[in-house]
């Protein structure tokens, strides 16, 4: 575990946070069922990448053990009403989660999560726009809001973050990572994706990206703190984004 603030930890070696009172793990950005999402638009995936998302989430359940279980949006890939594969994909996650893993479990809702109430009502599941617990803010991000609208800590997904890192030979490898950043008052820990298909842009330029969640536009992106990870293995803390250009 990496201790970030408060009883707020990076779940090293997971792509998942935890706050330790409330024994509770917050992933974001599964994407279930998004090989039939793509079938619809002509793009044939393997069929195991949505096996493959909750066998990881299975493992970081089997390693912590958790009581609760936070999805921070994107639970499914379209933006459209369930399609087929979506339907069976989550219900055998949700499912397992809830008769298997015994967890609590709950959703909030991101840009992709259209029509995701009707099966999750079948297993009392709270669907929920945020979550809000003592300090803790828990979104998606895809919303318009100011950092005064939350709690002090704001837990949020959306964005999938990644950044660039050079060797000695000048080639580049791509490490999803958490950003972890201090603004005033407001701390903000945006989460990686779940998915292996779900890469975003690079922060380590970030000067030239243009964040995805409106709640970030006006920051200064420079502050935030990279935790790149590889997933089962490591989570390594660099310097900010600010100081990090002038190294890779």
């Amino acid at each position: 575990m990496i201790k970030l603030y408060a009883d707020l930890y990076i779940a090293d070696p997971w792509p998942a946070a935890y706050i330790e009172y409330l024994d509770a793990i917050i992933i974001a950005d599964l994407h279930l069922g998004i090989e039939g999402a793509l079938q619809e638009e002509g793009l044939y995936l393997p069929k195991k990448v949505s096996e493959s998302t909750r066998n990881l989430v299975y493992n970081i359940l089997s390693d912590l053990n958790p009581s609760k279980v936070i999805i921070a949006g994107d639970l499914k890939h379209s933006f459209g009403l369930l399609n087929t594969s979506e339907w069976i994909e989550i219900k055998k996650f949700v499912r397992s989660l809830i008769e298997d893993y015994r967890k609590d479990v709950i959703v909030i809702r991101g840009n992709h999560d259209n029509y995701l109430g009707v099966l999750l009502d079948r297993f009392n599941i709270p669907f929920l726009e945020r979550y809000d617990y003592d300090i803790y803010t828990v979104i998606h991000g895809h919303k318009e809001g100011l950092l005064e609208d939350f709690n002090e800590v704001i837990i949020m997904g959306h964005e999938h973050p990644s950044i660039t890192i050079r060797d000695e030979l000048g080639v580049k490898y791509k490490y999803k990572c958490f950003l972890w950043g201090v603004f005033g008052r407001h701390k903000i820990l945006i989460l990686p994706p779940l998915s292996e298909l779900a890469t975003g842009a690079s922060f380590t330029e970030y000067e030239y990206i243009e964040p995805l969640s409106p709640l970030l536009k006006k920051l200064d992106l420079g502050r935030f703190k990279p935790f790149p990870i590889i997933v089962g293995e490591t989570v390594q803390e660099l310097p900010e984004l600010k100081v990090l250009r002038h190294i890779l």
